[in-house]
């Protein structure tokens, strides 16, 4: 019996190669899934308190004040958490302003009267304002956005 030489030439994939394609493959597909996994995650993300920040009635809970070209407003804490800061949202008719501010810190029970710069001849007539707080929960910064505060038609101060 003679024994057949193996043809050298013939090109094929070896398992070993097979092996290395589909862990790559694997490595490329769980890669994808789990980028747009924490995307979603990001996303829908919420506030694991209930902050209590709301609005003050002294006597409107946001006004524009004519004479200093300025939005005034006063917003008070509940008892559950420190507001660490916001966001800040002022929009009009002709354009919108977003303002972080760091200096919106508010103690549990404590309240906050901001002066937001906002020339209502450049932007026009505000039409809303929305103040969104931001908290520190564990060394992460949390930007709670299903607790913003919102208020259209914003009232020229008396």
């Amino acid at each position: 019996m003679s024994k057949k030489r193996l043809n050298w030439k013939k090109k094929a994939i070896t398992a070993l190669m097979t092996v290395f394609i589909l862990a790559s493959f694997a490595a490329a597909v769980t890669s994808v899934v789990t980028n747009l996994a924490s995307a979603q995650v990001e996303e829908d993300a919420q506030c694991p308190l209930d902050i209590e920040v709301r609005f003050a009635r002294i006597p409107f809970p946001a006004c524009y004040d004519t004479q200093t070209k300025q939005v005034v407003f006063t917003i008070e804490n509940g008892i559950t958490i420190d507001v660490e800061g916001a966001i800040i949202n002022i929009i009009g008719l002709k354009k919108a302003l977003s303002i972080e501010s760091s200096e919106v810190v508010l103690p549990k029970t404590g309240s906050y009267t901001g002066r937001i710069d906002y020339d209502s001849r450049d932007a026009g007539v505000i039409r809303a304002l929305k103040i969104t707080p931001k908290v520190m929960i564990n060394e992460n910064e949390i930007i709670c956005l299903e607790q913003a505060l919102t208020i259209g038609n914003v009232p020229p101060c008396a």
